[in-house]
């Protein structure tokens, strides 16, 4: 009479585990595929914002040469590129790349700087930008962040095969 009892009672807590693992990975699956429409949207407004600022800078030189607006911009556009780097990076292989995070840090600061001129930023802000810049340089290069230096890059697929015989 008790084996009878403990074979139910099995089967039920096996039936309720199975199905609350069938809950999880089903609602993981689909949260997966609506992250991975955010990302490929972003991907998409990224694209546009760096039309947008392509076009403006080719505007902004006609009109007037201002050398560190034009300069600021070109640090914008790169900063728009690095950050579509980390996308197709979390969109391919779901995690942050730090390291090019830190690199996004630098070029951001030095744009910020470029902007405002160095002669007009207050000397304590000064050192202390310059404190962090030597920092988060001494991370990329000491902190080993780039343990991803002797990866194979991907062989080239084209994208249209030949027909040849």
């Amino acid at each position: 009479m008790k084996d009878s009892e403990n074979i139910t009672d099995n089967t039920s807590n096996k039936s309720q585990g199975e199905f609350y693992f069938w809950i999880h990975s089903a609602f993981r699956k689909y949260i997966e595929v609506i992250m991975d429409l955010i990302l490929i949207s972003l991907v998409i407004v990224n694209f546009v914002f760096i039309i947008k600022t392509i076009y403006l800078l080719g505007i902004s030189i006609y009109k007037d040469t201002d050398i560190p607006h034009v300069i600021s911009e070109f640090l914008f556009i790169f900063i728009l590129v690095e950050v579509l780097r980390i996308l197709i990076i979390y969109i391919e292989s779901h995690h942050v790349s730090v390291d090019i995070m830190v690199e996004l840090a630098i070029v951001a600061i030095l744009r910020e700087l470029i902007l405002h001129g160095v002669f007009e930023i207050e000397t304590l802000k000064l050192v202390g930008i310059s404190l962090l810049i030597a920092i988060l340089g001494f991370l990329l290069k000491f902190a080993g962040l780039r343990q991803c230096i002797n990866i194979k890059s991907p062989t080239y697929k084209p994208f249209f095969k030949s027909k040849k015989g």
